[in-house]
């Protein structure tokens, strides 16, 4: 087994830590997220689709539905989330809801890399490239383009940017300067709910929050956000052995297109 390179850990939108994906699904661990958390989440990612499909990822993962979680996190992955990209890059790694394959796993981690300013990421990407065969290497260069087309800043963040420009215009509140109110936030119809099934529930009550909060700058301009993403990218590190690839039996194939 090679030695342990830093990884980043299943993060909650609003700075709450949880379990580093660092160990293959095959052994035991606890559950990260209970339901009040992840709910309290999908309320927080209101306006922000990377953040709800995140969130539905992560849940996924944590019921041990990895083939759903798998498609959340590509759909996330279309928004720029680096974290879904850098989930997606260790479930192909380890085989969690598809079968192990390194070529797709150091495409997600390039991807996850690609702005060069978080140092784990950049060598997580290194330390699986150095792990590929020549034909291997190959395959990335035949598919890699197709992926940063499609994932890429280039791409994503004009995509993502477009969902964060409508979320501030939808701000609404007093002119007199008050900041506390209640929130009632649109949430759809998400498609994971608790138990996997689908919610009924189209808008929800969040009382006593701070609007100024919700609505600051770190939610509402594009420049902010990625900012205050980044610092948060940073901040959080935990460890993931990669080392040989085994198999995982048992796993539904991850389809190839989830949008």
């Amino acid at each position: 087994m090679d030695r342990p390179l830093p990884c980043l850990p299943l993060l909650l939108a609003i700075l709450l830590p949880l379990t580093a994906l660092a160990a293959p699904a095959t052994e035991q661990r606890e559950r990260a997220l209970n339901f009040d958390t992840y709910h309290a989440a999908v309320l927080q990612s209101a306006g922000h689709p990377n953040e709800l499909h995140r969130w539905h990822g992560v849940w996924a993962y944590d019921n041990g539905r990895y083939d759903e979680a798998i498609v959340q996190f590509r759909r996330a992955a279309r928004y720029a989330d680096k974290y879904s990209q850098h989930f997606l890059s260790m479930m192909y790694w380890y085989g969690e809801g598809a079968a192990p394959d390194r070529v797709e796993a150091y495409l997600w981690a390039d991807l996850a890399a690609e702005r060069g300013d978080n140092a784990d990421l950049l060598e997580i990407r290194e330390k699986i490239w150095a792990s590929l065969s020549a034909e291997q290497q190959l395959q990335v260069a035949e598919r890699g383009e197709d992926y940063a087309t499609r994932y890429g800043d280039k791409a994503a963040l004009p995509r993502i940017n477009s969902h964060i420009r409508h979320f501030a215009r939808s701000q609404t509140g007093s002119r007199v300067g008050a900041q506390t109110a209640r929130l009632d936030i649109g949430l759809g119809r998400p498609d994971i709910w608790a138990g996997g099934g689908g919610s009924a529930v189209s808008t929800q009550a969040m009382k006593g929050v701070q609007t100024g909060e919700f609505y600051g700058a770190h939610r509402t301009r594009p420049d902010a956000y990625w900012k205050d993403q980044g610092l948060l990218l940073r901040t959080l590190t935990g460890q993931v052995e990669v080392g040989d690839v085994d198999k995982v039996e048992g796993k539904t194939p991850a389809p190839s297109e989830a949008d």
